[in-house]
């Protein structure tokens, strides 16, 4: 049987890598006003595709943000640290409420299809949504530095660029 939850509006969702860059891993926080808290862990591209989606859909609703003044802003979230929900999300999904002008994000454990996924959906204001989306650029970029060569993503140590065949180290 699914284990499906709705944390319904969140007070907090954040967005982290935990680990040396390289060896990083990604996780979705997210809490709601009643303290219900989930955890779901994704990959890096994953992130990265959730950004992207985010501020497409921004772009699309021709959001512009206003951040609140810091004499209004929200004291810093704090998580348990056994979440109720805890999983690595194998799909992610977003959908749209234009009236309550909210995102929807649904995440679950296995892909689409199977009867005994567990998941998760939440919803965000759009601006909750914006501060997110530019958590995760600053999140994922934060990471090891690209090769000016070939792009590739450069070990401390050095890299062996493809583009000079190999041939010298970085």
């Amino acid at each position: 049987m699914a284990d499906a939850r709705d944390l319904g509006s969140l007070t907090h969702l954040s967005a982290e890598a935990i680990g040396e860059p390289g060896r990083r891993r990604f996780r979705l926080r997210a809490m709601n006003g009643a303290g219900d808290a989930a955890a779901v862990w994704l990959e890096k591209e994953q992130l990265t595709s959730l950004g992207e989606a985010l501020e497409s859909v921004l772009k699309d609703e021709d959001y512009r943000y206003q951040g609140i003044p810091l004499d209004d802003a929200e004291p810093e979230a704090v998580f348990p640290l056994s979440p109720d929900i805890d999983f690595r999300g194998a799909q992610m999904s977003m959908g749209l409420d234009r009236d309550a002008r909210r995102v929807v994000l649904t995440a679950a454990d296995t892909p689409e299809g199977s009867d005994d996924a567990a998941s998760v959906s939440m919803r965000i204001d759009y601006r909750r949504a914006y501060e997110l989306r530019r958590q995760i650029v600053d999140v994922v970029s934060a990471g090891r530095k690209p090769c000016p060569l070939c792009t590739a993503p450069m070990d401390p140590a050095g890299h062996v660029c493809v583009r000079s065949n190999g041939h010298q180290p970085h």
